[in-house]
Protein backbone atom coordinates (compact mmCIF):
# COMPACT_ATOMS: atom_id res chain seq x y z
CA UNK A 1 0.00 0.00 0.00
CA UNK A 2 1.31 3.20 -1.22
CA UNK A 3 0.01 5.90 1.76
CA UNK A 4 2.54 8.47 0.46
CA UNK A 5 1.09 8.50 -3.16
CA UNK A 6 -2.36 8.48 -1.55
CA UNK A 7 -1.43 11.77 0.26
CA UNK A 8 -0.52 13.15 -3.08
CA UNK A 9 -3.19 12.38 -4.49
CA UNK A 10 -5.15 13.61 -2.13
CA UNK A 11 -3.33 17.22 -1.47
CA UNK A 12 -3.44 17.60 -5.64
CA UNK A 13 -7.39 16.68 -5.74
CA UNK A 14 -7.61 19.05 -3.12
CA UNK A 15 -5.82 21.93 -4.58
CA UNK A 16 -7.56 21.41 -7.72
CA UNK A 17 -10.92 21.54 -6.07
CA UNK A 18 -9.90 24.86 -4.63
CA UNK A 19 -9.92 23.91 -1.38
CA UNK A 20 -7.33 24.75 1.35
CA UNK A 21 -6.45 22.12 4.08
CA UNK A 22 -8.50 24.29 6.47
CA UNK A 23 -11.06 24.46 4.31
CA UNK A 24 -11.37 20.17 4.60
CA UNK A 25 -10.13 20.39 8.18
CA UNK A 26 -13.28 22.28 8.81
CA UNK A 27 -15.41 20.34 6.46
CA UNK A 28 -14.35 16.83 8.44
CA UNK A 29 -14.52 18.16 11.64
CA UNK A 30 -11.00 17.39 12.53
CA UNK A 31 -7.64 19.34 13.33
CA UNK A 32 -5.40 20.99 10.22
CA UNK A 33 -2.66 18.36 11.79
CA UNK A 34 -5.09 15.21 10.77
CA UNK A 35 -4.92 16.55 6.89
CA UNK A 36 -1.33 17.57 6.97
CA UNK A 37 -0.94 13.92 8.05
CA UNK A 38 -2.97 12.74 5.60
CA UNK A 39 -1.35 13.99 2.70
CA UNK A 40 1.74 13.71 3.99
CA UNK A 41 1.54 9.98 3.68
CA UNK A 42 1.36 8.75 6.96
CA UNK A 43 1.17 4.97 7.14
CA UNK A 44 -2.40 3.47 8.70
CA UNK A 45 -3.50 -0.18 8.97
CA UNK A 46 -6.03 0.53 6.91
CA UNK A 47 -8.16 3.49 5.63
CA UNK A 48 -9.82 5.16 7.98
CA UNK A 49 -13.44 6.59 8.07
CA UNK A 50 -11.67 10.24 7.55
CA UNK A 51 -9.53 8.90 4.75
CA UNK A 52 -12.77 7.72 3.08
CA UNK A 53 -14.37 11.42 3.93
CA UNK A 54 -11.20 13.71 2.99
CA UNK A 55 -11.83 11.97 -0.30
CA UNK A 56 -15.46 12.41 -1.10
CA UNK A 57 -14.58 15.94 0.18
CA UNK A 58 -12.40 16.58 -2.71
CA UNK A 59 -15.11 14.75 -5.24
CA UNK A 60 -13.61 10.76 -5.19
CA UNK A 61 -15.77 7.88 -5.93
CA UNK A 62 -16.19 5.12 -3.22
CA UNK A 63 -13.16 2.66 -4.04
CA UNK A 64 -11.10 5.48 -5.04
CA UNK A 65 -8.71 5.33 -1.99
CA UNK A 66 -8.03 1.81 -2.56
CA UNK A 67 -7.42 2.02 -6.34
CA UNK A 68 -4.87 4.28 -5.25
CA UNK A 69 -3.30 2.50 -2.21
CA UNK A 70 -2.74 -0.30 -4.67
CA UNK A 71 -1.07 2.21 -7.74
CA UNK A 72 -4.01 3.19 -10.11
CA UNK A 73 -5.84 6.38 -9.81
CA UNK A 74 -8.89 7.94 -8.34
CA UNK A 75 -12.09 7.59 -10.07
CA UNK A 76 -14.34 11.24 -9.82
CA UNK A 77 -17.48 10.91 -8.00
CA UNK A 78 -20.56 11.42 -10.14
CA UNK A 79 -21.46 14.59 -8.34
CA UNK A 80 -19.43 17.66 -8.46
CA UNK A 81 -17.36 17.93 -5.12
CA UNK A 82 -18.78 20.94 -2.91
CA UNK A 83 -17.03 24.05 -3.47
CA UNK A 84 -14.86 25.79 -0.25
CA UNK A 85 -17.99 28.12 -0.27
CA UNK A 86 -20.87 25.28 0.37
CA UNK A 87 -21.92 24.62 4.31
CA UNK A 88 -21.38 21.46 5.16
CA UNK A 89 -24.92 21.87 7.02
CA UNK A 90 -27.53 19.53 5.78
CA UNK A 91 -30.31 20.84 4.14
CA UNK A 92 -34.16 19.43 2.95
CA UNK A 93 -35.93 20.59 0.13
CA UNK A 94 -38.13 23.16 0.53
CA UNK A 95 -42.07 22.38 0.66
CA UNK A 96 -43.56 23.63 -2.31
CA UNK A 97 -46.02 25.90 -1.66
CA UNK A 98 -45.09 26.37 1.98
CA UNK A 99 -43.02 29.12 1.87
CA UNK A 100 -43.05 32.76 -0.34
CA UNK A 101 -41.39 32.41 -3.27
CA UNK A 102 -38.46 35.16 -2.29
CA UNK A 103 -38.06 33.17 0.94
CA UNK A 104 -37.30 29.82 -1.04
CA UNK A 105 -35.43 31.83 -3.43
CA UNK A 106 -32.82 33.27 -0.87
CA UNK A 107 -33.14 29.52 1.12
CA UNK A 108 -31.70 27.85 -1.92
CA UNK A 109 -29.24 30.60 -3.21
CA UNK A 110 -25.32 30.85 -2.70
CA UNK A 111 -24.16 30.78 0.81
CA UNK A 112 -22.99 29.06 3.78
CA UNK A 113 -26.23 28.19 6.42
CA UNK A 114 -24.76 29.48 9.52
CA UNK A 115 -27.77 29.56 11.93
CA UNK A 116 -31.39 29.48 12.69
CA UNK A 117 -33.10 30.24 15.11
CA UNK A 118 -36.96 30.34 16.02
CA UNK A 119 -38.06 33.25 18.55
CA UNK A 120 -41.47 32.96 19.86
CA UNK A 121 -43.48 35.89 19.64
CA UNK A 122 -46.07 36.99 22.18
CA UNK A 123 -49.52 35.57 21.30
CA UNK A 124 -47.80 32.07 20.21
CA UNK A 125 -46.47 33.38 17.36
CA UNK A 126 -42.90 32.39 16.04
CA UNK A 127 -40.20 34.28 13.89
CA UNK A 128 -37.95 32.31 11.91
CA UNK A 129 -34.28 33.72 11.58
CA UNK A 130 -32.35 31.93 8.54
CA UNK A 131 -28.17 33.48 8.83
CA UNK A 132 -26.57 32.70 5.92
CA UNK A 133 -22.85 33.78 4.76
CA UNK A 134 -21.81 35.72 1.46
CA UNK A 135 -21.85 33.49 -1.35
CA UNK A 136 -18.28 32.43 -2.05
CA UNK A 137 -17.08 34.23 0.95
CA UNK A 138 -13.93 33.06 2.82
CA UNK A 139 -13.48 31.34 5.56
CA UNK A 140 -12.65 34.96 7.07
CA UNK A 141 -15.68 36.64 5.81
CA UNK A 142 -18.17 33.66 6.73
CA UNK A 143 -16.25 33.93 9.98
CA UNK A 144 -16.97 37.62 10.40
CA UNK A 145 -20.76 37.11 9.39
CA UNK A 146 -21.17 34.47 12.27
CA UNK A 147 -19.57 36.97 14.59
CA UNK A 148 -21.95 40.04 13.56
CA UNK A 149 -24.95 37.69 13.93
CA UNK A 150 -24.17 36.33 17.61
CA UNK A 151 -24.01 40.05 18.09
CA UNK A 152 -26.84 41.00 16.72
CA UNK A 153 -29.24 38.04 17.86
CA UNK A 154 -29.62 39.23 21.21
CA UNK A 155 -30.84 42.95 20.02
CA UNK A 156 -33.50 41.04 17.83
CA UNK A 157 -34.44 38.69 20.90
CA UNK A 158 -34.75 42.01 22.50
CA UNK A 159 -36.74 43.94 20.09
CA UNK A 160 -39.45 40.98 19.96
CA UNK A 161 -39.97 40.44 23.84
CA UNK A 162 -40.46 44.03 23.90
CA UNK A 163 -43.99 44.65 24.68
CA UNK A 164 -45.60 46.72 21.42
CA UNK A 165 -46.68 50.44 22.20
CA UNK A 166 -50.49 51.02 23.28
CA UNK A 167 -52.20 51.85 20.37
CA UNK A 168 -53.54 56.23 20.32
CA UNK A 169 -56.86 56.86 22.25
CA UNK A 170 -56.75 53.18 23.91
Amino acid sequence: MDWEELGRALKAARKAAGLKQSDVAARLGISLSSVQAIERGTVYAKPTPTIRAFAAAVGWADGSVEQVLAGGTPTASREEPPSSADSSEPTAPVPEGKLPLRIVADLTDEGALLDTVVIPLAGGGQAVVVVKGKAGGTPAEIQAALEAWRRTQPHLQGLLDDEPPAAAGA
